[in-house]
């Protein structure tokens, strides 16, 4: 009994510290960015598959940016998917923008994103190189937000924030919120206690100096997660990250609950492989359903369901404060400690294995920044 009570008292502590700072640093972010210092040509890169919802609006808000002199280099990896006439479509609304699509089905690796991303690269003409999901919504000024970051001196790469912009559907919802109140503060939380060194996969600015410099997109062939792969090496070979003072809105589009399930799960293997101990300490994060349990069988009634109302106090006033600070949408308050059950619950069953399911194919993340296509077994 002794060894459960220490247990939730261990989870509602590190949970309570966990949600303070949070809500410090969300009250903390700055309102406005920085305004730009310089406006140099780049390329933006939108490597697509599949048409999902809203394909043609995500890319006309990168189209319609009012920046002088940018590429817009898209990329498929098969002339017959979904994405190719709304692309076309979209470039065709824009007749005097420099646009081209690559339409490639070379694989240089498992990464699905990384390999459609090395095809690109060859037709990108400037130096500065903006990668950008293709549903990503991004706000006028996106592109300034993102370039003036490298006006210091070492800075090799830029990465923003991202918000969920969901569907009308309770999984989407679901994942949505897990983008605003969950993503959004431990990146605010992680940034303050060391140099980033990780870049986040929504909207990522590198220079072709730095990309270079780690390998290029070869070198990230089989990353597990391109993304967090990409900043690690550009930390370790000395090129500065920093976080640009915009946040860009990913559409989630989940059709089912064992759906948004599949894709939380891949992203929590993939940290759980580059980064092993963040993974682990993400528990704190959403310690609700393991420290109730514990603390509803183990301590006093009273001082069980004190500690359990204070966790979701805080949840709610967390949830509060991005709302209003990042302008995301609100959700009824029950989903909130609904959202973070179902995070444990993700938690839990990335310990248990190491596949996961992308773009039609299963992958295993192994033991480390690489993942291989899964066997049989």
């Amino acid at each position: 009994m002794i060894a459960l009570q220490l247990l939730a008292a261990v989870l509602f502590a590190g949970g309570t510290a966990y949600l303070a700072l949070a809500i410090r640093h969300v009250l903390r972010y700055p309102s406005r960015p920085a305004a730009p210092t310089a406006r140099p040509p780049l390329t933006v890169m939108i490597p697509a598959y599949g048409a999902p919802p809203r394909l043609a609006e995500c890319l006309r808000s990168v189209c319609s940016q009012d920046y002088p002199g940018f590429q817009v280099v898209f990329g498929l990896h098969s002339p017959d998917d979904a994405a190719r006439p709304v692309i076309e479509a979209v470039m065709a609304e824009f007749p005097h923008l420099d646009t081209e699509l690559v339409i490639d089905g070379r694989r240089i690796g498992t990464n699905p994103k990384n390999v459609n991303l090395a095809n690109m690269i060859p037709v990108c003409r400037h130096d500065i190189l903006v990668m950008v999901d293709s549903d990503v919504l991004v706000e006028p000024g996106f592109l300034d937000a993102m370039v003036q970051p490298f006006a210091q001196a070492g800075v090799g790469g830029v990465t923003c924030l991202y918000s969920g912009n969901p569907e009308d559907n309770l999984a989407s919802r679901l994942g949505a919120l897990y983008h605003n109140d969950w993503f959004i503060p431990s990146v605010l939380v992680d940034i303050s206690r060391r140099d980033m060194d990780i870049c986040y996969g929504a909207a990522i600015a590198v220079r072709r100096r730095a990309l270079d410099g780690i390998g290029g997109f070869e070198a990230m062939a089989d990353a597990v997660a391109q993304d967090f792969v990409m900043g690690q090496m550009l930390h370790r070979h000395g090129f500065g990250i920093r976080l640009a003072g915009c946040l860009v809105s990913t559409v989630v589009d989940e059709d089912s609950l064992a759906a948004l399930q599949r894709h939380e799960l891949r992203w929590n293997r993939a940290i759980r492989a580059v980064r092993p101990l963040d993974h682990g300490l993400s528990i704190f994060m959403s310690p609700l359903a393991p420290m109730a349990v514990l603390a509803m069988v183990s301590w006093p009634l009273p001082l069980a369901l004190g500690a359990i109302g204070l966790h979701l106090a805080l949840r709610q006033a967390l949830h509060v404060l991005v709302r209003r600070r990042f302008r995301v949408p609100a959700v009824s308050a029950w989903l909130v400690p609904v959202r973070e059950t179902l995070n444990f619950a993700v938690w839990a069953r990335a310990l248990l294995g190491r596949k996961v399911q992308w773009a039609g194919n299963t992958m295993t993340t192994g033991h480390g920044m690489k993942m291989k296509r899964a066997g049989n077994e």
